[in-house]
């Protein structure tokens, strides 16, 4: 299958932090395969901006919900004709797991955990200032980051411990849903493109399917009732971007729980 670029808007609160919460998971995960000093740099910093974001919304709760939904919806689609059986309790399976495992977590101890650790603290403390965490600054994280790699790696996954439930059904209800999408084929007249969603759908998400080559990109805003697309070209990244004049054809799905 050709790879294509998605373009992705949340369509509520939840989903918006839903999407910023997996970006610092996922930069996490990226730099924590890297055995440089400075990929173990960025999972520190990547790791204290989850435990700030952890300290503004209720994920747990939010996920629980979330996750309980699921299992419902699941539980339904076994009277479905022709369903695939085996794949469905699979699916069921893993997803009350990952429910039982992020209930059995407490999210303030896993604050805790991070708040009070020694290092982190220090690197809060410096991480506003412009180069507040250099090595003249930070003498404690220049000797940690001079360890072997594979023990950096091995303490950094001790210390994702407690929030990993969290991450885990994070990976599991934002797979659901994207999943769980109505996809269509759809043209932006002279670069522009407007819908209405249905009420009784619980949306989510929406996305833009583009190819790789293409030279325009979507800006997408709304709400849960109605959106809008906009297809914008730049020849100079210098350069303000205007909307094309041409009409695009792209692939819409809308995404919902």
């Amino acid at each position: 299958m050709k790879k294509k670029i998605v373009y992705e808007h949340p369509l509520t609160e939840t989903a918006r932090s839903y999407l910023r919460l997996e970006y610092l998971f996922g930069a996490v995960k990226y730099h924590l395969k890297a055995p440089t000093a400075w990929d173990s740099r960025s999972v520190l910093l990547n790791i204290l901006d989850i435990i700030e974001l952890l300290g503004r919304v209720d994920f747990k709760s939010e996920l629980v919900d979330d996750l309980t939904m699921q299992v419902q919806t699941l539980e339904r689609w076994r009277a479905t004709p022709n369903v695939d059986t085996e794949r469905l309790t699979e699916l069921l399976t893993g997803v009350k797991e990952v429910l039982n495992r992020l209930q059995s977590i407490d999210m303030a101890v896993a604050i805790t955990h991070f708040s009070q650790h020694y290092l982190f603290s220090l690197i809060k403390q410096r991480k506003g200032i412009i180069g507040g965490t250099s090595s003249s600054d930070l003498s404690l994280l220049h000797q940690w980051l001079h360890k072997n790699p594979k023990q950096r790696q091995y303490e950094i996954n001790e210390w994702l411990q407690p929030i990993e439930p969290l991450r885990e059904a994070l990976e599991a209800t934002l797979y659901l849903v994207r999943q769980n999408a109505l996809v269509s084929q759809q043209t932006a007249t002279e670069g522009f493109y407007q819908s209405k969603l249905e009420a009784n759908g619980n949306y989510q998400l929406i996305q833009i399917n583009m190819p790789p080559e293409q030279v325009y990109y979507p800006e997408i805003s709304g709400g849960k009732q109605r959106f809008t697309v906009r297809f914008y070209e730049q020849e100079n990244l210098a350069n303000r971007p205007t909307q094309t004049e041409q009409d695009i054809q792209f692939e819409l799905s809308c995404c919902m729980i």
